[in-house]
């Protein structure tokens, strides 16, 4: 199936991604790696006006701890989590999660946010 018509944006910083989604509220969708929104706009499951592609912002893809608190990027591909020995080492059973989704073709492309 083809998905419904909709606007696309491609914001080169989180500043104009921001705005937009202040302009379009909840009509619009941001997407990241597309693992799941892609498939759910070509059933029409999901039919955003406003498709927000966020992989043009740079800064968005880390996993690390601050303030106490793991940080997980929006642009953070699920393989850099299960990769990452902060996470291996403080938060072990994130760690084993990482490790069972999808398989590893999925995991290597999907994003965390």
């Amino acid at each position: 199936m083809i998905p419904g018509e909709f606007e696309y944006h491609a914001p080169a910083t989180l500043q104009e991604a921001i705005a937009l989604l202040q302009q379009h509220g909840d009509d619009a969708k941001i997407l990241a790696g597309g693992h799941s929104l892609i498939p759910a706009m070509r059933f029409r499951l999901a039919m955003p006006e406003v498709l927000i592609d966020i992989n043009n912002i740079a800064g968005l893809e880390y996993v690390r701890e601050s303030n106490g608190h793991l940080a997980i990027g929006a642009l953070t591909r699920e393989v850099d989590v299960d990769d990452s020995a902060l996470v291996q080492g403080s938060y072990p059973l994130l760690a084993d999660a990482a490790r069972v989704i999808a398989d590893p073709v999925v995991r290597n492309r999907a994003t965390v946010g």
